[in-house]
């Protein structure tokens, strides 16, 4: 198995923190999206503060239920959760998404929340039940199709997540035509009455808007309506982030195979285990292996040397032998790993046995695949 070209040194580092950069995000790639710790951070909290901050100066104190689950924005049918994409969690899973899947954008997120608000506000005071609704957007009813076949040069619709790709969406169905509708007027920098000045149909619906929210306070008070609705959370979802993201290829064999190895052989720190007041305590799974570490240098030049068909390691094999274990030590550290003290000589026996498998990389990758 090839080692990674890393150089390891005493002390911080470029190396060693381009080498933590590298576990963290291979630790990311592995992990299931339904054992991440996920809650609304960096650039999506913010989304979440202005669009609250956007309501309340509409006087709308309602709050749906915003949720990290599955794939793209979408709000329950006639509920009041509104689904966010897991991915758009943090910084990191932003970053990791936009390389790959689709690169959103603040003002994209501010968008989708905006138009998502708007169906679930319609479904909390029942809009869509009114006669004056029917009569400006249409039958609720009505057909909802994925494909439609939209009047590019209608004016009586706004164009709002237009911008986004998602062109003439105002036209789809009466609902996403509220919807639209209702994310033009609320998106402060939309100037609604000058955009839409000569677009009749599309700005007798934006009056009505403001004339329901703003001078009825249509919603104000208690919603008429609180059902959660049909939720996919991220905690569902079992796929590993590098298999939904489709990054498999962007996965580290080589660290894949070191943290599955030394998993394998070491306890986690944060794994629960039967104990008693006398127990010695755990010791850290780097510590071991450095107190081990001459030890397991020298039998891996021996043996390597055997194999090669020579009496005395190469300058090269020696030097390789010391990376490899500084690396499995240093993935050990950054995995929180642990050996239990009554198991510390089998353990040893276990440890011998991976660093051995991945040393015959060292020497021929054939005889690897072998072992």
């Amino acid at each position: 198995m090839p080692l990674l070209a890393t150089t390891v040194r005493r002390g911080p580092s470029r190396a060693a923190t381009s080498w933590a950069r590298a576990l963290d995000r291979q630790r990311l790639l592995e992990t299931r999206i339904c054992d991440l710790d996920l809650r609304p951070e960096g650039i999506l909290a913010e989304c979440l503060d202005q669009l609250r901050n956007e309501l309340l100066d509409k006087d709308i104190s309602f709050a749906p239920l915003f949720y990290l689950g599955e794939d793209d924005f979408w709000t329950s049918d006639r509920a009041i959760s509104i689904n966010i994409p897991w991915y758009l969690a943090n910084a990191t899973l932003w970053r990791l998404v936009n390389t790959r899947l689709c690169a959103y954008t603040r003002r994209d997120v501010m968008m989708y929340l905006r138009h998502e608000v708007g169906h679930a506000l319609g479904y909390a005071f029942g809009f869509w039940k009114r006669r004056d609704w029917r009569a400006m957007f249409g039958d609720f009813h009505a057909p909802y199709e994925d494909a439609y076949d939209p009047n590019p040069w209608s004016r009586e619709h706004v164009r709002y997540l237009h911008d986004t790709g998602m062109y003439h969406y105002a036209q789809k169905h009466p609902d996403e035509d509220w919807a639209e509708s209702f994310s033009v007027w609320l998106d402060p920098s939309t100037h609604w009455r000058k955009r839409y000045k000569g677009w009749p149909g599309a700005l007798r619906k934006l009056e009505f808007v403001d004339t329901l929210l703003s001078e009825d306070q249509a919603a104000s008070g208690r919603p008429i309506n609180s059902r959660v609705g049909f939720r996919v959370p991220y905690t569902e979802l079992e796929e590993t982030v590098a298999d939904y993201l489709k990054l498999r290829d962007a996965v580290d064999p080589v660290l894949a195979a070191y943290r599955r190895d030394l998993r394998e052989v070491f306890a986690s720190r944060a794994s629960k285990r039967s104990a008693t007041a006398s127990a010695k305590p755990d010791q850290s799974a780097a510590r071991f292996i450095a107190q081990h570490h001459d030890l397991l240098e020298q039998r891996l030049e021996q043996w390597l040397a055997k194999l090669s068909g020579q009496t005395k390691a190469s300058h090269v094999a020696r030097r390789n032998v010391r990376r490899l274990l500084r690396q499995l030590q240093m993935v050990s550290a950054h995995e929180g790993l642990v050996v239990p003290a009554s198991r510390r000589h089998e353990t040893l026996i276990d440890f011998t046995l991976i660093a051995s498998r991945h040393a015959l990389g060292l020497v021929s990758p054939a005889s690897a695949a072998n072992v």
